[in-house]
């Protein structure tokens, strides 16, 4: 007897679920640039420790990552934000660079984070790229003194939307973030946001509870509590007041995909983006009218199809 009741309690809640009305939905997707633009790169097999400087596929722009010319062409070409990565320097700075050593992508040696940034300055940032297996550096001295930090980007660009990847973890490096932030007016924090690793998220939401974090953990919480329980409404605390980037062979399986899950999301202070940084661009997961941003590596591809 005790069976059959908990099967009618199910599914009075199932019918009662099926019967609220769709939630409307308030804003459509934005767009996020990866790392402000990059050159096609075949990114299979690729790790932590894989270099993919040289694993170009082909040139398709004059433009070099993390640099403000790329920042300032993303803009231009429709990105709402521009993701972007940091490393905390030697001088206390937060210079805007990928890996964790120069060798790959420069023409310097060294951990980024204990060099300064004046010496960052001086380095070539498209020396090392270079397509495929052939020994042609396309972007080799075009990058001299394009290393920029963090300062000079909001400087340059006061009123655009960031997402940084904090690169470097440990105290010195959140003491210098929280001392750069402090700097910063509310208004401005509201225009950044953060990804990446765990310990630094929680650190930045300890300091600045209203700062929008994401980390691969937080969106594993809350996507796995939402599969088991989303089909009755609930919204998890964990999925809200974040950035939430769902990978595309994701989304399917998430109760209301695309728009009740974005109504939710967007109802519960959280932007939703799916993550598609394999060029090219795909209108098939472009699911912006639907509420789901997309979180792209080839600007080109989609303004050219808008």
């Amino acid at each position: 007897m005790k069976h059959w009741a908990v099967r009618l309690s199910v599914l009075i809640l199932i019918i009662l679920a099926a019967r609220q009305p769709d939630l409307e939905l308030q804003n459509p997707g934005k767009v996020i640039s990866y790392k402000g633009l990059v050159q096609p790169t075949d990114y299979r097999g690729v790790t932590n420790e894989t270099c993919t400087a040289n694993r170009l596929t082909s040139v398709e722009h004059p433009f070099i990552e993390n640099t403000l010319p790329a920042i300032e062409k993303a803009f231009e070409l429709g990105a709402d934000t521009v993701h972007l990565n940091v490393h905390a320097t030697a001088d206390k700075e937060l210079a805007i660079f990928h890996d964790w050593t120069l060798d790959c992508r420069t023409n310097g040696e060294g951990v980024t984070s204990k060099k300064t940034m004046e010496y960052l300055k001086t380095l070539d940032a498209g020396y090392g790229y270079s397509v495929g297996e052939e020994e042609i550096y396309p972007l080799r001295d075009k990058g001299v003194g394009l290393i920029p930090s963090l300062t000079e980007v909001l400087a340059q660009f006061p009123e655009k939307s960031f997402l940084l990847n904090v690169k470097t973890a440990g105290p010195e490096s959140m003491e210098v973030l929280t001392s750069h932030l402090n700097k910063l007016t509310s208004e401005q924090r509201s225009r950044i946001s953060f990804m990446g690793i765990q310990s630094i998220s929680e650190e930045i939401v300890e300091q600045f509870p209203d700062q929008m974090t994401y980390s691969k953990e937080v969106g594993k919480r809350c996507l796995v509590k939402y599969i088991f329980i989303g089909w009755s409404r609930y919204y998890p605390g964990s999925c809200s007041n974040t950035t939430l980037v769902i990978p595309e062979q994701f989304g399917k399986i998430l109760w209301g995909w695309p728009e009740q899950f974005a109504a939710r999301a967007q109802q519960n202070g959280s932007e939703v983006y799916l993550y598609q940084t394999k060029q090219p661009y795909s209108s098939s997961s472009d699911l912006r009218e639907q509420g789901i941003g997309l979180f792209t590596a080839d600007m080109f591809g989609l303004s050219s199809k808008n």
